[in-house]
Protein backbone atom coordinates (compact mmCIF):
# COMPACT_ATOMS: atom_id res chain seq x y z
CA UNK A 1 0.00 0.00 0.00
CA UNK A 2 1.54 3.25 -1.12
CA UNK A 3 -0.12 7.24 -1.32
CA UNK A 4 -0.83 8.77 -4.29
CA UNK A 5 2.20 10.78 -4.20
CA UNK A 6 4.31 8.93 -3.20
CA UNK A 7 8.07 8.94 -4.92
CA UNK A 8 10.71 6.52 -5.10
CA UNK A 9 14.40 5.71 -6.91
CA UNK A 10 16.90 7.98 -8.14
CA UNK A 11 15.96 11.39 -7.63
CA UNK A 12 12.62 10.23 -6.93
CA UNK A 13 11.78 8.81 -10.61
CA UNK A 14 9.80 6.48 -9.64
CA UNK A 15 6.12 7.28 -8.43
CA UNK A 16 3.37 5.04 -7.10
CA UNK A 17 1.76 4.07 -10.66
CA UNK A 18 4.99 2.93 -11.50
CA UNK A 19 5.45 0.78 -8.19
CA UNK A 20 2.14 -0.63 -8.83
CA UNK A 21 3.51 -2.33 -12.55
CA UNK A 22 7.03 -3.11 -10.60
CA UNK A 23 5.13 -5.46 -8.01
CA UNK A 24 2.53 -6.71 -10.74
CA UNK A 25 6.16 -7.75 -12.72
CA UNK A 26 7.24 -10.06 -9.69
CA UNK A 27 4.13 -11.05 -8.68
CA UNK A 28 3.37 -8.94 -5.82
CA UNK A 29 0.04 -6.83 -4.98
CA UNK A 30 0.28 -2.99 -4.49
CA UNK A 31 -2.23 -0.28 -4.03
CA UNK A 32 -2.91 3.10 -3.92
CA UNK A 33 -4.48 4.92 -1.46
CA UNK A 34 -5.85 8.44 -1.89
CA UNK A 35 -4.25 11.26 0.12
CA UNK A 36 -6.30 12.03 3.72
CA UNK A 37 -6.19 15.79 4.14
CA UNK A 38 -6.17 17.59 7.58
CA UNK A 39 -9.56 19.28 8.03
CA UNK A 40 -8.94 20.77 10.86
CA UNK A 41 -9.10 24.31 11.35
CA UNK A 42 -5.70 26.59 12.69
CA UNK A 43 -3.06 25.86 14.55
CA UNK A 44 -3.22 23.13 17.65
CA UNK A 45 -0.26 24.65 20.08
CA UNK A 46 1.49 26.05 16.89
CA UNK A 47 1.83 22.18 15.62
CA UNK A 48 0.72 22.99 11.73
CA UNK A 49 4.56 22.71 10.87
CA UNK A 50 5.79 24.29 7.16
CA UNK A 51 5.56 21.80 4.68
CA UNK A 52 6.26 22.26 0.96
CA UNK A 53 3.48 23.01 -1.23
CA UNK A 54 2.40 19.46 -2.31
CA UNK A 55 1.88 18.37 0.79
CA UNK A 56 -0.30 21.80 2.19
CA UNK A 57 -2.92 20.60 4.18
CA UNK A 58 -2.24 16.57 3.42
CA UNK A 59 -1.79 14.28 6.58
CA UNK A 60 1.67 12.53 6.67
CA UNK A 61 3.83 11.27 8.98
CA UNK A 62 5.98 14.52 9.08
CA UNK A 63 2.96 16.19 10.31
CA UNK A 64 2.57 13.61 13.20
CA UNK A 65 5.85 13.86 14.03
CA UNK A 66 5.88 17.88 14.41
CA UNK A 67 3.19 17.73 16.35
CA UNK A 68 4.24 14.61 18.70
CA UNK A 69 7.84 17.02 18.79
CA UNK A 70 5.85 19.61 20.56
CA UNK A 71 3.37 17.51 22.23
CA UNK A 72 0.19 18.41 20.90
CA UNK A 73 -2.08 15.18 21.61
CA UNK A 74 -5.03 16.80 20.55
CA UNK A 75 -3.91 17.72 16.88
CA UNK A 76 -1.93 14.37 16.69
CA UNK A 77 -5.09 12.11 17.88
CA UNK A 78 -7.01 14.64 14.68
CA UNK A 79 -4.37 13.62 12.05
CA UNK A 80 -4.07 9.88 13.17
CA UNK A 81 -8.13 9.24 13.49
CA UNK A 82 -7.10 7.19 16.64
CA UNK A 83 -5.08 8.31 19.75
CA UNK A 84 -1.63 8.13 19.54
CA UNK A 85 0.13 4.71 21.36
CA UNK A 86 3.59 4.90 22.56
CA UNK A 87 4.68 1.25 22.50
CA UNK A 88 7.51 0.34 25.36
CA UNK A 89 9.56 -2.81 25.84
CA UNK A 90 9.24 -3.59 29.54
CA UNK A 91 10.41 -6.51 32.07
CA UNK A 92 8.86 -7.24 35.58
CA UNK A 93 11.68 -5.11 37.11
CA UNK A 94 10.26 -2.19 35.26
CA UNK A 95 7.75 -2.48 38.30
CA UNK A 96 8.05 0.09 41.38
CA UNK A 97 5.96 -0.14 44.42
CA UNK A 98 2.99 -2.00 42.27
CA UNK A 99 1.73 1.01 41.05
CA UNK A 100 4.62 2.57 39.10
CA UNK A 101 6.61 1.78 36.21
CA UNK A 102 9.73 3.29 35.27
CA UNK A 103 11.65 2.58 31.83
CA UNK A 104 14.33 4.25 30.30
CA UNK A 105 13.53 6.02 26.86
CA UNK A 106 15.94 3.44 25.34
CA UNK A 107 12.69 1.02 25.57
CA UNK A 108 10.54 3.04 23.33
CA UNK A 109 9.45 1.11 20.08
CA UNK A 110 8.44 4.28 18.43
CA UNK A 111 8.15 8.23 19.04
CA UNK A 112 6.62 9.76 21.98
CA UNK A 113 5.75 12.49 22.87
CA UNK A 114 8.05 16.19 23.73
CA UNK A 115 9.13 15.67 27.35
CA UNK A 116 6.28 16.79 29.53
CA UNK A 117 3.32 15.21 32.01
CA UNK A 118 0.75 13.95 30.39
CA UNK A 119 -2.95 13.51 32.46
CA UNK A 120 -5.96 10.75 31.39
CA UNK A 121 -3.59 7.84 29.46
CA UNK A 122 -4.42 4.60 29.49
CA UNK A 123 -2.03 1.84 29.71
CA UNK A 124 -2.54 -1.48 27.40
CA UNK A 125 -0.50 -4.92 27.44
CA UNK A 126 -2.58 -7.18 25.18
CA UNK A 127 -5.14 -6.46 27.66
CA UNK A 128 -6.75 -2.90 29.16
CA UNK A 129 -4.87 -2.11 32.53
CA UNK A 130 -6.25 1.12 33.75
CA UNK A 131 -6.02 5.14 33.79
CA UNK A 132 -2.55 6.51 34.29
CA UNK A 133 -0.53 9.65 34.10
CA UNK A 134 3.15 9.61 32.62
CA UNK A 135 5.84 11.93 32.83
CA UNK A 136 8.59 11.90 29.92
CA UNK A 137 11.67 13.42 30.43
CA UNK A 138 14.82 13.19 29.26
CA UNK A 139 16.29 9.88 30.13
CA UNK A 140 12.99 8.06 31.65
CA UNK A 141 9.09 7.49 30.73
CA UNK A 142 7.38 6.88 34.23
CA UNK A 143 4.09 5.29 34.08
CA UNK A 144 1.69 6.06 37.45
CA UNK A 145 -1.57 4.15 37.81
CA UNK A 146 -4.56 6.32 38.77
CA UNK A 147 -7.11 4.12 39.85
CA UNK A 148 -7.13 0.93 42.26
CA UNK A 149 -5.02 -0.44 39.22
CA UNK A 150 -1.97 -2.60 40.69
CA UNK A 151 1.04 -4.37 38.85
CA UNK A 152 2.51 -7.13 39.72
CA UNK A 153 5.97 -8.53 37.87
CA UNK A 154 3.14 -11.36 36.32
CA UNK A 155 1.38 -8.21 34.22
CA UNK A 156 4.99 -8.60 32.27
CA UNK A 157 5.32 -12.29 31.98
CA UNK A 158 4.10 -13.43 28.35
CA UNK A 159 3.80 -9.75 27.17
CA UNK A 160 7.23 -7.77 27.34
CA UNK A 161 5.55 -4.69 25.64
CA UNK A 162 2.95 -1.91 27.30
CA UNK A 163 0.99 1.03 24.85
CA UNK A 164 0.05 3.97 26.27
CA UNK A 165 -2.51 5.98 24.86
CA UNK A 166 -2.57 9.60 24.93
CA UNK A 167 -5.65 11.68 25.06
Amino acid sequence: MTGENYRFGYKASGDAAELVKLCEEFGLSAFIVRSVMDTAKGSYNGAIPTVNSSDKGQVSSSRVRQALSVGDIEYVSKLLGRKHRLVLTVSEYSIKERKNIIVPKSCMVNMPPADGFYENCELFNGGYLGLCRVAINTETIDIEMKDESSLSPDTFQEVKQVGIEFG
